[in-house]
C-alpha cells in the first residue's frame, strides 16, 4: 500500500492524474482490507484520492473523498487537531472552486480557528488560512475584507519565512490583485513588482 501511495504521488506531481488515481485506489483497497475502516492510513488514502479528483476538476468526487477523510480524522483525532484543519481547508477549496463561497468561507474559518488555537497566531498554516479566506472575499468582491486577510498573511509570511520566500510573493500578488480591482493602480503595480522580483530570484526568468 505504501508503494502504491508513493507511485501515485509521483504520478500526481507529474500531472498524470489517471495513473495517480489508479495507484491511490490500489493503496486504499489494501488498507481497507488489512486495517479497520477508520484507521488514519485509510483517511490518508481518501484524502489522496480526493486531491487527485480536485486537480482533475472533478469537484463532487473530490468533496466525497475529502469528507470521508474528515469523518475519520474527527473521530480518531478530535475536532481540534491540525489534520482536521487541513481537511477543512481542502473541503473549503473545493467549495470555492464550485463558487459556493459561503460554504468555502465556513470551512476556511473552521480551519483558521484550529490553527490559531493549536499552532499559534504566527504559524505559516495560519497565513495560508488568511490567504484562503481573503481569496473568497476577493471573489465575492468584498475587497476591504480580502485586503485585510491578505495583509495578515503577508505579515506572518515575512516574519516566519523571510522576505524572499515564494509564499511572500504569493501574498504580494494577492494584495496587488485587490488593489487593481479597486483601481488603485499605483499600489497594484508596487505589489506585483515585489512579487515579480521574488519570483525572478527564486524561480529564474
Amino acid at each position: 500500500a505504501i508503494n502504491y501511495y508513493n507511485i501515485g504521488s509521483v504520478h500526481s506531481h507529474k500531472g498524470e492524474y489517471d495513473k495517480a488515481l489508479e495507484h491511490h485506489q490500489k493503496a486504499l483497497a489494501i488498507r481497507l482490507k488489512q486495517l479497520e475502516p477508520e484507521h488514519p492510513d485509510v483517511a490518508r488514502s481518501y484524502n489522496n484520492i480526493g486531491g487527485v479528483h480536485h486537480k482533475k476538476g472533478e469537484y463532487d468526487k473530490a468533496l466525497e473523498h475529502y469528507q470521508k477523510s474528515l469523518a475519520i480524522w474527527l473521530k480518531r483525532l478530535g475536532p481540534e487537531h491540525p489534520d482536521v484543519a487541513t481537511s477543512y481547508n481542502n473541503i473549503g477549496e473545493v467549495h470555492r472552486r464550485k463558487d459556493e463561497y459561503d460554504k468555502a468561507l465556513e470551512h476556511f474559518q473552521k480551519a483558521l480557528a484550529i490553527y490559531l488555537k493549536k499552532l499559534g497566531p504566527e504559524h505559516p498554516a495560519v497565513a495560508l488560512s488568511y490567504n484562503n479566506i481573503g481569496a473568497v472575499h476577493d471573489e465575492k468582491s468584498e475587497y476591504d475584507k480580502a485586503l485585510g486577510h491578505f495583509q495578515k498573511a503577508l505579515a506572518i509570511d515575512l516574519k516566519q519565512l523571510g522576505p524572499e520566500h515564494p509564499h511572500v510573493a504569493r501574498s504580494y500578488n494577492n494584495i496587488g490583485s485587490v488593489h487593481y480591482k479597486r483601481r488603485e493602480y499605483d499600489k497594484a503595480l508596487e505589489h506585483h513588482q515585489k512579487a515579480l522580483a521574488i519570483r525572478l530570484k527564486q524561480l529564474g526568468p
